[in-house]
């Protein structure tokens, strides 16, 4: 599979993970998966191209949205998507404002999760 198609997917629920890389792979990517921050970020360290970033904003060692930042700083330009049960009002106002990141309400099914990943990855 080519490397635009691998997704870092970040969730520490065992089945909305299950969940959304059932979907994820329907879509014809595949997702490597976290369950923490320290998890994603040695992931994402580790060289491997990834399309985009799916987040869960509540994780068990920070906030997701922490976690988005550290990867546009090291990965800048990553598309990153940022699911919450919260609303965006709980997110830092300069993501809310990055053209290459997307707020996923959750709960969330394909069709959703579709629309925020043609938001911010086009070419997908």
């Amino acid at each position: 599979m080519s490397a635009h198609r691998r997704v870092l997917l970040v969730e520490d629920e065992v089945l909305v993970a299950a969940l959304a890389a059932d979907t994820l792979e329907e879509l014809g990517y595949r997702a490597v998966e976290a369950n923490s921050i320290k998890a994603a970020l040695q992931i994402a360290s580790d060289g491997e191209d990834i399309a985009f970033a799916v987040i869960d904003i509540g994780l068990p060692d920070g906030r997701g949205d922490g976690l988005a930042a550290q990867l546009l700083e090291s990965r800048a330009g990553m598309p990153i998507i940022i699911a919450t049960g919260y609303g965006e009002a709980h997110l830092d106002a300069s993501l809310r404002a990055n053209p290459r990141i997307a707020i996923l309400s959750k709960p969330y099914d394909m069709a959703q999760l579709q629309a925020a990943i043609e938001a911010v990855h086009p070419a997908g």
